[in-house]
Formats: structure tokens, C-alpha cells, sequence
């Protein structure tokens, strides 16, 4: 017998040959393809054409053209699934910006509201499905796949959504609770089982509203109370609320380019226009958008005091094992306190940041650079630019409007002549070796140098400490010494060159291989001027520091408010042409540096977020173990009469309780360790350029960022006690007692 014959009989008569496995590859591919490219809506339609082909054997030649027919009704399916959603996106499209170019998100919003609903339709749907056992197996094992990662994400934004809801009032909860649980209520000691559908229905839309109202009113209460309190008019972190507060035209209206959105929002009715352009932080009342940490703090003092008044809770029993669990507690507390402590002094610095950019800028002041310029260092003006600016007349407004009244550099008197209150300066940084530093060291100082001193501290708002003196117009004194004046903080690092807390009046130093002697010290705390020295603009200065022409004129406008600057800026920026400048209000000018505080603030609440995680596991941690200690107190407090709600909230009150102390040790530890401490730090350039200043801030852990990380701690004690509440809540009574 050959060897041919042997091995026909020895193999297995349903095993296919080199043809046979290559269609079954090509099947298995587009079955696989197949299966990645067809909406799990769609998916869940062909399941009964999947079904007639369940458990059937067939050739490798069947099985392609089953995997083909199933690919052509696939593409048919998603074809017929996808044509509705693209007529809502291009009919949202054409509504809203008129063309179907770029991108348009609140038409993509639009159409992905049907297709998200049936996307969930069709994860219930396909729950045990897609389980083919024959032709199609390959297919089923990818579309599950499938199901499973997105069930997995809805799961994730589940838990998401409802640890956000669980930051509202308890209060408000509670009260809408029985929409989803009919058996637990609030209000009332007893429910009845015997009732209708249309009851049920009323009782849960009564439970909707009630707990709509009571966080309606628990806000407009807080708010009221808010705007009572002597809090400061502007909030450090109001920038958060402006941020998630824009002006809805930019969300709704969906055009290119700005200017086609304004030509679109000024089409529409007088009232939408209105409407559609003014930030819906304009609309809020102040204290929700300045002093939004207090309001919220308010409504959680408030709901605290509803709780306590609405129903039992067994506070006294929490209390109670708080101090019996003390050390597992107080470890909790210090870790909280670790991180509530640092959020505070990161916010505290940002907060003298703020305080210090805020204070530099007089409304009424213009900034003027050279075209180009993102700060002074780079910034060039030469005397015939600066002297013609000085002249300029603001007669109209940006849009062609005639002022009531131009706008003009103001004016002062001096010896019967009026001087334009207009100062022309050149700033420097020098690099300078420290005296006297073992390894040697090297620092920048700054250095601003004025035509004008009396012109300069008027236009600044600049006064110095008694004792002080400005430097007269030749900028020596009889002994050849360079005068000069020092802002508070760069007078202090001078001053530890020589074991001094503070040179004063009087005392020398030496810079660029110069003596120089100190006429005065300005009253410059909480500026930037504190960082600089003041000198006389003169050939000592400019030869060996290598910038002769000006860098900057600092013009004071008539009108002397921030309307006016603006004005006068944005002439001398689009209007003036005898030579390109770029002028800004000098408030503007410091808003601009203080881009890198928002930088900054990004970088702390990212920071904290990722140590707060921890401080909520290990809140998990301490309550699971405390819970699973007293299952059977838990059995005894139901029989006692107490309901699955009122477990809960006293579970949770003790987790709040815990992390309440770690927040008030951090925030305590924070204002006595950092408050009105100095820092040395850098503003970025305006326009994100290179360059910036230097400067001497004060920390400053105010109220407002006291506020913040008390907020950030009742935070972390809710998402934290939360689960563990819940798992309590479900707990069975008899199981309890076991």
C-alpha cells in the first residue's frame, strides 16, 4: 500500500485541506472585521439572521458565503443606522453656522443623543446574546467583546455621575430619595404597600420637586447670607466660575471664526442677542461667582442643621466610637491634614500672586511698548515716539463712536507749568555676583531707570518711608555715588549681603562695579515695584548696562479710570500711525502675567486631586473596618426603629466628622506656618514670550483660601464615607444580628 493511500485513511474525514483552512481564514477575517466595524444596534438587529446558522456545521466554502451575506446585510443595517443621525447633524449644521464645513460640536451633541440611547438599547438588549456556536461564532465573540468594554465605561460614568450627585445637600437627596426607593421616606414614619400606579407616580414626582426645592432654597439662602459677609468684592477663585459660566453664544452659536459668531448673534431678535452675548456669570448673582467656596460651604452648614431637624440620627452613637476608635481615627485626620495643609499653602501662594498683580496696576494708567514687545526687557522706544505719544487725543471709540469728551494725558503743576504726568523708562535685569557666597552664586537684580522721579511716583502711586528722600536730577550725590531707591523686598536681599534685615537710607552697596547709596525705600508691599531699584536715567546707567533708548512710557489718562486707559490703549495700538506700538490699560498688562497663575492653579488642583484619591481610599479603609465591626450595632439600631436613611447619614456624619478635624488641623497648620511669609518668584511675559519679572510676594492664607480647603476636606469626607455608607444601608436586619 502506498504512503498516499496510509496517510488518506489515517486522517480525520472532516479536516479540511490547504483550500479549505484558507477560506476559513478569509472567514474568520471578515467575520472579525465584521464585527469591529457594525454598531452594536445594528448588531443586536442581525441577531436573529446570526441565530439560523447556531450550532450548524458547514464547509468552508458555506461558511464564507454566510460570513459574506452576513458582511453585505451588516453594511446594509449600518447604512440604514447611520442616514437618520447624519440628517439630524446636517439639519443642527445648517441651523447653526449655515455650512456643513469643519467641525460643528452642538451638532454632534445633537446626534449623539439618539445614538447613545440606542447604544444603551442595545447593550440590554444583547445582555446573554450573541453567543453563536456556529458559522457566525467569530463574529459573536468580537461583538461581546465589544458590549463588554462598553458596559464598562457606562459603569464608570455611572459611578461617576452619582458620586458627583452625592456632593448635593444630603437634605435635597433624602427628600428625592423615595423616587427611586418608594419603600424609604423622609417625611413620614410609615408607607403604604396597597397602592396605585398613578399614586406611586405622584409620589415620586412629589419627591423629585421637593428635593428640587429644598436645594433651590438651601442655595438662594446661602447666597443671601454670602453677600452679608464682609468678604473682599473680588474672589480668588472666581476664575473657576467664570470658566464653567461663558456666554451661551459660545456654545450654541457654531461658526469658523468669531466674527462670523457675532454677525450670526447679531442677526437674531433683540432679546436672544442680548441673551446669547452676555456671560451667564453676569447673570448670577456676585457672591455664586466671587465667593462661589463660601456659598457652597453655607449650603453644607445649612443642610447639616436640616438633617438634624427632619429625623432621628444616632449622632451621639458615631461620636461615641469616633473617640473609642481613636487611633485608627487619628491617623485618618493627620493624613488628611497632610494633604488639606498643602493645598492651602499652594493656594495661599497663589493667592499673593494674585493679590500682587492686582495692586501693581493703577485703572487709570497706560502701558506702552514697542510693536511686538511680550515685556519690557525686550521692548525698544526712542525719544520722538515717546514725545508724540504723549500728545495723542483720544476722540472716538473702537467702533468710530465720538466720546463725549476726548481723552488726554493728565497733567501736573510745576512751577506754573503743566508737565505731562507721562514717565519714560528704561527697565534692566542684571546679573550679579553675590557677595560674599561660598560656592560662588549669581542673581538677577532689577533695575528701572526714570527721566522723572517726582513724574515716575506720581504716575505709580509711589510714595517712600520717612527718613527717605527721591534722588535729585543729576542721580549722584557729592560723592560720586549713584542714588538710588529700593522697593521692601529687594531692599531686604540687600540687605542680608550685609547681616542687615533691611538697608536703609543711607547705606551702599555696589552694582556693575559701582558705588551706589540708597536716598530712600518705597512703600511698594504687595507690587512689583518692590522688587526693583529706582535710579536716574542717566550715562552712568545706560553705558555699562548696554540699553540706552526707553523701554517703556507710562502714560496717567485725564479721566483716570480703567474706561479711559482702554480707550487710550486701544488708539495708540490700531490708531496711531506714526510708528506701530503696542499699548495696553495697565491693569490689563499685569491680568496678562497672571496667565501663569491659572497655569499654576491647574497644576495644584491636579496635584491635590491625585493625593486627595488616597485620602479617599484610606477614608474608605478606616469606615469599611469600622462598619465591619459593628454589623451587629447596625441590626440593633433597624430594631430599634431607625431607618436605612438615617444609618446612612450617621455613617456618613462620622466620616465627615474625621476628615472635618484632619481639615481644620491642616488649614490651622498652614496659616501658622506659611501666613505673610515672603517668596521670591517669576511673572511670565505677556502673550506667553519669553522674558518676566522677578518679585518679592506675601503669602497670604486668607479666609477665602481657608474657605477653599475646608470645602476641598468636606470633599474628600463624602466621596470617602459614601460607599461604606451605602454598604450599611443595604445590610439586612436579621443578617446583622447573626
Amino acid at each position: 500500500m502506498s504512503v498516499a493511500v496510509l496517510e488518506r485513511e489515517s486522517s480525520p474525514p472532516d479536516a479540511p485541506g490547504i483550500g479549505g483552512r484558507l477560506l476559513d481564514a478569509i472567514s474568520w477575517c471578515l467575520q472579525v472585521f465584521t464585527g469591529l466595524t457594525t454598531q452594536l444596534f445594528p448588531a443586536w438587529a442581525l441577531d436573529r439572521f446570526c441565530r439560523i446558522r447556531d450550532g450548524q456545521p458547514s464547509s468552508p466554502g458555506e461558511r464564507l458565503v454566510w460570513s459574506l451575506a452576513l458582511f453585505a446585510l451588516s453594511g446594509a443595517v449600518n447604512l440604514a443606522f447611520f442616514v437618520p443621525l447624519m440628517a439630524i447633524y446636517v439639519a443642527v449644521a445648517l441651523q447653526t453656522s449655515g455650512t456643513l464645513q469643519g467641525q460643528n460640536p452642538l451638532a454632534q451633541l445633537v446626534m449623539s443623543v439618539p445614538d447613545f440611547a440606542l447604544l444603551g438599547v442595545a447593550l440590554m438588549k444583547l445582555r446573554g446574546k450573541a453567543d453563536y456556536r456556529g458559522d457566525f461564532a467569530r463574529y459573536g465573540r468580537v461583538v461581546r467583546f465589544r458590549a463588554m468594554l462598553w458596559r464598562t465605561v457606562f459603569r464608570l460614568l455611572g459611578t461617576a455621575v452619582v458620586l458627583g450627585v452625592s456632593l448635593l445637600p444630603l437634605s435635597a437627596l433624602l427628600l428625592a430619595f423615595p423616587a427611586l426607593v418608594p419603600q424609604e421616606s423622609v417625611l413620614t414614619d410609615t408607607v403604604s404597600d396597597k397602592r396605585t400606579w398613578l399614586r406611586r407616580t405622584l409620589t415620586r414626582a412629589f419627591a423629585v420637586v421637593a428635593g428640587l426645592v429644598v436645594l433651590l432654597s438651601l442655595l438662594a439662602v446661602s447666597v443671601e447670607l454670602v453677600t452679608r459677609l464682609p468678604l473682599p468684592e473680588k474672589g480668588s477663585f472666581a476664575v473657576v466660575a467664570r470658566f464653567f459660566t461663558p456666554a451661551p453664544g459660545s456654545l450654541f452659536v457654531m461658526t469658523r471664526t468669531e466674527k462670523e459668531r457675532e454677525e450670526k448673534i447679531a442677526a437674531m431678535p433683540p432679546a436672544v442677542r442680548e441673551f446669547m452675548k452676555t456671560p451667564l456669570n453676569e447673570k448670577l448673582p456676585p457672591a455664586m461667582i466671587e465667593h462661589w467656596p463660601f456659598v457652597v460651604l453655607a449650603m453644607y452648614g445649612f443642610d447639616l442643621v436640616i438633617l438634624l431637624s427632619i429625623g432621628k440620627v444616632p449622632l451621639a452613637y458615631n461620636l461615641r466610637n469616633v473617640r473609642v476608635r481613636w487611633k485608627t481615627n487619628l491617623m485618618t485626620a493627620v493624613a488628611f491634614m497632610a494633604v488639606i495643609g498643602l493645598l492651602v499653602f499652594l493656594l495661599a501662594f497663589v493667592n499673593g500672586m494674585n493679590n500682587l498683580t492686582q495692586n501693581s496696576g493703577v485703572p487709570g494708567n497706560v502701558f506702552v511698548l514697542s510693536d511686538g514687545s511680550t515685556d519690557e526687557l525686550f521692548s525698544n522706544l526712542g525719544t520722538e515716539e515717546v514725545d508724540n505719544v504723549e500728545r495723542v487725543v483720544v476722540e472716538q471709540d473702537e467702533k468710530g463712536r465720538r466720546l463725549p469728551e476726548p481723552i488726554r494725558v493728565m497733567t501736573m503743576d510745576r512751577d506754573g507749568k503743566a508737565v505731562p504726568l507721562a514717565s519714560r523708562e528704561t527697565y534692566y535685569a542684571i546679573n550679579q555676583p553675590v557677595p560674599n557666597s561660598n560656592p560662588p552664586k549669581r542673581r538677577f537684580l532689577q533695575l528701572r531707570s526714570v527721566e522723572d522721579a517726582p513724574v515716575a511716583a506720581a504716575v505709580h502711586n509711589v510714595q517712600l518711608y520717612p527718613g527717605g528722600r527721591w534722588f535729585g536730577a543729576a542721580g549722584v550725590d557729592d560723592k560720586g555715588r549713584i542714588q538710588c531707591v529700593l522697593g521692601e523686598g529687594v531692599a531686604g536681599t540687600l540687605g542680608e549681603d550685609s547681616g542687615k534685615k533691611r538697608i536703609a537710607p543711607g547705606d551702599t552697596f555696589t552694582l556693575g562695579d559701582m558705588p551706589w547709596v540708597v536716598a530712600g525705600v518705597m512703600k511698594s508691599e504687595g507690587t512689583t515695584f518692590g522688587s526693583e531699584i529706582w535710579v536716574k536715567r542717566f550715562s552712568l546707567i545706560y553705558k555699562p548696562f548696554g540699553k540706552e533708548r526707553y523701554t517703556t512710557l507710562v502714560m496717567r489718562t485725564d479721566r483716570d479710570t480703567l474706561a479711559a486707559s482702554r480707550a487710550m490703549a486701544w488708539h495708540v495700538t490700531n490708531r496711531y500711525t506714526r510708528t506701530k506700538l503696542k499699548a495696553y490699560a495697565e491693569p490689563d498688562y499685569y491680568a496678562e502675567l497672571t496667565k501663569a497663575n491659572n497655569f499654576f492653579l491647574t497644576a495644584i488642583v491636579i496635584v491635590c486631586v491625585v493625593m486627595a484619591i488616597g485620602g479617599v481610599f484610606g477614608m474608605m479603609t478606616t469606615m469599611f473596618a469600622s462598619i465591619a465591626q459593628r454589623i451587629r450595632d447596625i441590626g440593633v439600631l433597624r430594631l430599634l426603629g431607625f431607618k436605612r436613611w438615617q444609618v446612612t447619614v450617621s455613617f456618613l456624619l462620622e466620616s465627615l466628622t474625621v476628615a472635618v478635624i484632619g481639615g481644620a488641623l491642616g488649614c490651622f497648620l498652614a496659616w501658622l506656618l506659611a501666613d505673610g511669609k515672603s517668596s521670591v518668584s517669576t511673572l511670565s511675559a505677556g502673550g506667553g514670550g519669553p522674558g518676566g519679572k522677578s518679585f518679592a510676594l506675601t503669602i497670604d492664607v486668607d479666609a477665602q483660601v481657608m474657605a477653599m480647603g475646608m470645602l476641598f476636606t468636606l470633599v474628600m469626607g463624602r466621596l470617602g464615607g459614601l460607599v461604606p455608607a451605602l454598604s450599611a444601608m443595604r445590610m439586612n436586619v436579621l443578617d446583622t444580628l447573626r
